[in-house]
């Protein structure tokens, strides 16, 4: 059996615009198209409040000239970095079809300004590149929550948390300037005011009054304090629960990218893969969110580990783990893989009917153990062996697996681990090929497979040739459609 298991290399094949850099450049472009004059403070409403009232705005005036902002494939894509790749996807697709209406180019821009995750990702978007870049950020950011949270919950004196924030302070428990920075993306702090008495110089007869002076300072936001008040204390549920929030707003404004330009782009051409090993799998796992084989080549069965984009997506984006013992205080598991493909029904199960075989085949050696074990030492290990050798080849599962464009990282390493388990028992016939995309990349994905599993298993996978690494594919793009064919 062909097994496929891809990541976004498979799509970065074909020259679909999934890298992180693509996704944030064309956020990037929306956010920067003059769409006339919006409300200065945006937070005077939700984001879903707003998408509400945009839709009404849209409907009322449906008919109307004034919208006139829908964006193109060269306009959403006028600030792009990978300007090569850009082009290639020019050539294979008819980029004709993409239009970003005026109303998704609106509402576009209100989410990414509503967005406090998209907001933190633009202010670091020149550090990551990668997606596995993207997660470590994800991860910084729990990092200097759970560290404040610790911190805020040494306050005893809820009336001085305003001195926590100052940051010229010489002595005493204060926020970090990076951890302020950072916070100060998610809406953690805010400015409040305070009074003060100033008196006023004495007069002649020694009489004066006090005046009341208005002050400003930086002290938590009581949006995160129970019952909107900090005098009832911080409550790192509220802020941890705005994050997570926020977190589901930005996976759905990538999947809206992925919705209504990537898989929009139909190619011009016929497209076939040629490579001497290649098989035409007949099952994928796909780390993706895109259906980019099915879509391109042919219909396969599918199991989406990390979920799919679309009307109904399950998309999951995270961490691989909370680490923190007072993030795991707080269960913040939200955040995590594991908890997001659970929550959100994702395919998570992977290679299972293999690693049940495996299982049932260890049960059934150590019944034929119990039938042989009233017979003596000779007979009892001619008999097991000839049972074993019987069921030599039932136990094989015969399998090739491929894969491709995926990095092999730390972070989907429980994937890995069964995938190089099939033949620990025995050589199961199962034979995995690594494709790269050039020498760096190969050097990566065989010192990510080392940390993982060790030296002594990839050596042996490798020795026996269960485990090779050959070049991607050549994906060929051919003969040119008519794109009323497409």
């Amino acid at each position: 059996m062909n097994i496929l298991i891809v990541g976004n290399g498979f799509d970065l094949s074909h020259y679909l615009p999934t890298k992180y850099d693509h996704f944030m450049d064309v956020m990037s472009a929306i956010e920067g198209k003059n769409t006339g004059e919006k409300v200065p403070n945006l937070t005077i409403h939700t984001v879903h409040e707003w998408m509400d009232i945009l839709d009404e705005m849209f409907l009322k005036n449906k008919n109307s000239n004034s919208f006139k902002f829908e964006m193109s494939f060269d306009e959403l894509f006028s600030k792009i970095r990978d300007i090569k790749f850009i082009e290639k996807a020019k050539e294979y697709y008819f980029i004709d079809k993409i239009n970003l209406s005026a109303k998704d180019v609106l509402k576009t821009q209100y989410k990414l300004e509503l967005n406090c995750w998209y907001q933190y990702f633009k202010n670091h978007v020149k550090e990551v590149k990668t997606w596995i870049d993207f997660e470590q950020k994800i991860e910084e950011v729990l990092i200097v929550a759970a560290r404040c949270i610790v911190d805020i919950k040494n306050f005893h004196i809820i009336e001085n948390l305003h001195q926590y924030f100052v940051k010229n302070k010489k002595d005493g428990l204060k926020i970090r300037n990076r951890d302020s920075k950072i916070l100060n993306f998610f809406n953690a702090v805010k400015i409040e005011k305070y009074e003060t008495l100033k008196p006023r110089p004495l007069l002649k007869d020694g009489s004066g009054e006090e005046t009341i002076v208005i002050n400003e300072r930086e002290n938590i936001n009581p949006k995160f304090c129970y019952g909107g008040k900090i005098i009832n204390g911080f409550s790192p549920e509220l802020f941890l629960d705005f994050l997570y929030e926020q977190l589901e707003d930005f996976i759905e404004i990538f999947n809206l990218y992925l919705e209504l330009v990537v898989n929009k782009l139909l190619l011009n051409c016929e497209v076939e893969i040629q490579s001497l090993d290649w098989g035409c799998p007949d099952k994928i796992y796909s780390f993706n969110y895109t259906n980019t084989y099915q879509r391109l080549h042919d219909t396969v069965n599918v199991e989406y580990l990390h979920g799919s984009c679309g009307e109904h997506q399950n998309i999951v984006l995270g961490v691989s783990d909370v680490k923190d013992e007072a993030l795991k205080k707080l269960k913040a598991y939200g955040f995590t893989k594991y908890h997001q493909k659970l929550f959100k029904d994702t395919d998570y199960l992977f290679l299972d009917n293999y690693k049940n075989k495996i299982s049932q085949d260890e049960k059934d050696i150590f019944t034929l153990k119990d039938e042989f074990k009233s017979e003596n030492r000779a007979v009892y290990r001619d008999g097991l062996n000839r049972k074993i050798n019987q069921k030599k080849n039932e136990r094989k599962l015969n399998l090739n697996i491929a894969i491709w464009g995926h990095s092999l990282d730390l972070s989907d390493k429980d994937y890995i681990i069964d995938l190089f388990s099939l033949n620990d028992d025995m050589d199961r016939n199962v034979k995995v090929t690594v494709y790269y995309f050039d020498q760096n990349a190969k050097f990566a994905l065989l010192n990510n497979l080392l940390a993982i599993l060790g030296k002594d298993k990839v050596e042996q996978w490798m020795k026996n040739k269960w485990l090779v690494f050959n070049p991607n594919p050549e994906i060929k793009f051919n003969e040119m459609i008519s794109e009323k064919t497409a």
